[in-house]
């Protein structure tokens, strides 16, 4: 089955233009389930059947392989088969009834006034935590990860009181709370430029080389701060509250 890995692969790669990671995803994911069925006396895509794939999946479950690698590997599975019933020598796919787990999704945990003001009070007037005390504040505004990476200085109008949040369909305009404007301000004009190091960018919000912040390193900021005040499950969904 290895030569029909690596011709999805090139395709994907090829045709498809898919992200270096998302074809590493990919190769692994497929890699281990032809392990799987050449154990089984399994050799080529064409000899896979719905049992013996469903098979692998509860064998992949029964060894505390969490729901969402799961969720992940079926979908790159009926990808690969869809590829070789199209492509390939399947004439049946045999992922077709293949099933994602539950994922059971934890309760979001949301930040109280006492414990926005621990986080708030945590001393310090270093670049980044300037930074992340706008950022903080901006979330328990309503905005998103997503909204805040993506936040431009042209979009922010300190005077007026307001900022322009680009989404993926639309924009929302904003207003800025007084306790938000105070922080933004002390970032833009104490902490932007020196976290910039020299490189030019419109976003307003940048990680400590320069660079555009990424959504995991949102997430990263609030689980630090969350785990400072004892709130280690703190996410950005649990920082919307009123910021006033």
């Amino acid at each position: 089955m290895r030569g029909e890995i690596q011709n999805f692969i090139h395709y994907l790669q090829t045709v498809k233009n898919a992200a270096a990671n998302t074809v590493v995803s990919y190769e692994r994911d497929l890699r281990k389930m032809s392990a799987y069925m050449a154990e089984q006396g399994i050799f080529t895509a064409e000899k896979v059947t719905s049992t013996i794939l469903n098979a692998y999946v509860l064998h992949l479950e029964e060894s505390g392989m969490s729901t969402a690698t799961i969720s992940r590997t079926i979908a790159t599975l009926r990808r690969f088969f869809d590829y070789q019933c199209k492509h390939g020598s399947c004439n049946q796919d045999p992922s077709e009834l293949l099933k994602a787990p539950k994922v059971e999704r934890k309760p979001t945990h949301v930040v109280t006034e006492e414990e926005l003001q621990q986080i708030l009070s945590i001393e310090g007037k270093s670049m980044k935590q300037l930074r992340d005390r706008a950022m903080v504040l901006a979330m328990c505004q309503g905005i998103r990860a997503t909204e805040l990476i993506h936040l431009r200085v042209s979009d922010i109008n300190l005077d007026l009181g307001y900022m322009v949040l680009q989404g993926e369909r639309a924009s929302r305009t904003v207003a800025i709370s007084s306790r938000l404007e105070g922080a933004l301000r002390a970032y833009l004009s104490d902490a932007r430029e020196t976290l910039l190091k020299g490189h030019e960018t419109d976003v307003v919000f940048v990680n400590c080389n320069g660079g555009s912040l990424s959504r995991q390193g949102v997430w990263k900021v609030v689980k630090h701060y969350g785990e400072q005040v004892g709130v280690p499950e703190l996410t950005p969904d649990g920082l919307r509250m009123p910021a006033e």
